[in-house]
């Protein structure tokens, strides 16, 4: 699989990130991996390190991967191509279903992470998680990834 993407400056392209929804990979110990929609998202700096910060719900199956899995996460602003993913992603649960079999989605190994990017996105990022907190919504819990490579697709 060919991967023309560029590396960049985690947060070059921000106001790309904040348009749209992501798609969140996270992985289980045993190599399964998982994708979610993630519409609640910041990337910033915190003590001078670039982090994203993703709330996810509690009863969400990826909330039991970061915290039982591998503690590392992929985020993936889709491209236009790919952009129906978001459906599959959020209606779907991984409990029981492959999501990224389902939605067609390809993987492009991580670079730094074991968790993989996504194919055909405008913008991937590869964090490793450094904290995680309950939010101020009791339903959702806040995990911070720091950034440790940052893509863009050639057409950015």
């Amino acid at each position: 699989m060919s991967d023309n993407r560029k590396e960049i400056q985690p947060l070059q392209h921000i106001d790309q990130f904040d348009r749209t929804t992501a798609l969140m990979v996270s992985m289980g110990n045993d190599g399964e991996l998982n994708v979610m929609a993630l519409d609640w998202k910041k990337l910033y700096e915190l003590e001078g390190k670039p982090v994203i910060r993703a709330q996810v719900a509690y009863s969400r199956y990826t909330y039991s991967l970061l915290t039982e899995g591998v503690p590392e996460f992929t985020i993936n602003i889709p491209s236009e191509k790919i952009y129906d993913a978001i459906d599959v992603a959020g209606y779907t649960s991984g409990r029981n279903t492959d999501k990224l079999n389902k939605a067609n989605l390809e993987i492009i190994p991580g670079k730094h992470t074991k968790v993989p990017t996504l194919k055909d996105c405008i913008l991937n990022y590869e964090c490793k998680i450094i904290d995680d907190e309950k939010s101020n919504m009791s339903s959702h819990h806040y995990f911070y990834g720091e950034i440790l490579a940052s893509y863009a697709s050639p057409e950015l």
